[in-house]
């Protein structure tokens, strides 16, 4: 098959894949609400409550959510840091592994032994390969401190939006706890030094009653 004709083939293959005009979506449109916003704002204000109830609810799980991304994006990074740490260290070990042969043939070459072209040959190699090993360190570093950089701004964002979806949480407890009794002021205390003041009533005694009138007769006699 000929390559214009593979391209056509492919090109005709992505063209009965890939969706119609009216049926492509982005990721927000996929999650994104149903129901026409224009008739959701004209909602009367006391039919609202279970709508903001859920609207609340979103908005602690999208909270949630942003903060996972962060704890992902975190442990990348950590993650980074890490294998770059694991390369320095190797590469260290190879600097000092040059040092040594360095330091060997060096000895050689000044106790006289072996060939001298030999020996020139093989310290001007440990030369450059010393020098790359050192070049390949300094790279290692400096990526290791801009990811060190990262993790850094990365520890702070997670914990400011841990902030954030706990205090959103605490509101939803709060708004779930039920309302307490209204409890009676109690009966103010009697001070240390003030007289405790007892009154015992005594019965009411019943008035006597009025003598009668003397007869006239009685007064004249």
């Amino acid at each position: 098959m000929r390559p214009k004709t593979i391209a056509a083939a492919l090109a005709a293959a992505f063209l009965l894949l890939a969706p119609a005009a009216s049926q492509a979506f982005s990721l927000g449109e996929l999650f994104g609400s149903r129901v026409d916003k224009a008739l959701v704002a004209q909602v009367p204000q006391d039919q609202r409550g279970e709508m903001d109830k859920a609207d609340f609810e979103l908005a602690v799980a999208n909270e949630e959510v942003a903060l996972a991304k962060l704890k992902e994006d975190l442990a990348d990074k950590q993650n980074d840091h890490a294998a770059l740490g694991t390369k320095l260290a190797k590469a260290q070990a190879r600097a000092a592994e040059l040092a040594l042969d360095t330091a060997r043939i060096d000895a050689v070459d000044a106790a006289k032994l072996g060939k001298k072209e030999d020996n020139q040959k093989l310290q001007a190699e440990l030369r450059a390969d010393r020098t790359k090993n050192e070049t390949e360190r300094i790279q290692l570093k400096a990526k290791m401190d801009q990811t060190d950089v990262y993790v850094r701004d990365l520890k702070a964002r997670v914990a400011d939006k841990e902030q954030t979806v706990a205090g959103l949480k605490a509101r939803r407890a709060a708004a779930a706890a039920p309302v307490p009794a209204p409890v009676a002021a109690p009966a103010p205390a009697l001070k240390a030094d003030e007289p405790l003041e007892i009154i015992n009533k005594q019965p009411e005694v019943p008035a006597a009653p009025a003598p009668a009138p003397t007869p006239e007769a009685d007064l004249k006699s």
